[in-house]
C-alpha cells in the first residue's frame, strides 16, 4: 500500500474538513469528506489495510473535529469491516454502487453516532436530527464521483493492493 499518498489525501481531507468546510456547505447540511475516504479503501484493501486505514483516518477525525476522543475510530472500523465484508457481492466499479453504499452507511454511522451523543448528551431534537443525518448523508453520497476520481488519481487501484509488501 503506498502509505505516503495516503497519509498525504488524510491530511488533506482534515485541514479542509477543519478549515473550508464553509465553503461547501448547502444551508446547515455539509459532507463528511472522511466517510467517501473509509468507503474507498474498504472496496480495495485486505482486511488488514482496511483496518489500519479506516483506524488512522477515524483518528484523524478524532483529532481534528469536536466530541467524544476515539468514538470515530471505533465507528470507522466497523463500517469499514462492513463495507469489506460485502464488497465481494457488489459490483464495485459501478457509480451508482459506490454512491448507494456510501449513501447507506453513510446514515447508519450517522445514526449510531446521534445515538451515542444523545445517550451521553441528552441533547438532540428528533425530527431535526434525522433531516439532517438524511440531508448530510445524501450531500455526502452525490460528492463521492469526484473524492473517488481524485482518490484513484493518487491510488491507482490496478497494482496497489496485490503487491505483496517487503
Amino acid at each position: 500500500m503506498r502509505w505516503f499518498p495516503f497519509f498525504c489525501i488524510l491530511f488533506s481531507i482534515s485541514l479542509f474538513q477543519s478549515t473550508l468546510m464553509y465553503w461547501i456547505t448547502l444551508g446547515s447540511a455539509a459532507p463528511d469528506l472522511y466517510f467517501p475516504f473509509v468507503v474507498f479503501y474498504s472496496f480495495l484493501t485486505d482486511i488488514k489495510r482496511n483496518t489500519l486505514a479506516n483506524w488512522l483516518t477515524g483518528m484523524s477525525k478524532d483529532v481534528f473535529s469536536e466530541g467524544s476522543f476515539g468514538i470515530n475510530s471505533v465507528f470507522f472500523v466497523a463500517i469499514g469491516f462492513f463495507v469489506w465484508s460485502f464488497r465481494e457481492i457488489l459490483f464495485r466499479g459501478h457509480l451508482v454502487t459506490q454512491i448507494l453504499i456510501t449513501f447507506i452507511f453513510s446514515v447508519i454511522y450517522n445514526i449510531a453516532y446521534t445515538i451515542h451523543q444523545e445517550i451521553f448528551f441528552y441533547s438532540l431534537s428528533l425530527s431535526a436530527t434525522l433531516w439532517m443525518i438524511f440531508c448530510c448523508s445524501l450531500y455526502t453520497a452525490m460528492i463521492v464521483p469526484v473524492l473517488f476520481w481524485i482518490l484513484k488519481k493518487f491510488q491507482p487501484t490496478q497494482k496497489l493492493f496485490f503487491i505483496k509488501d517487503n
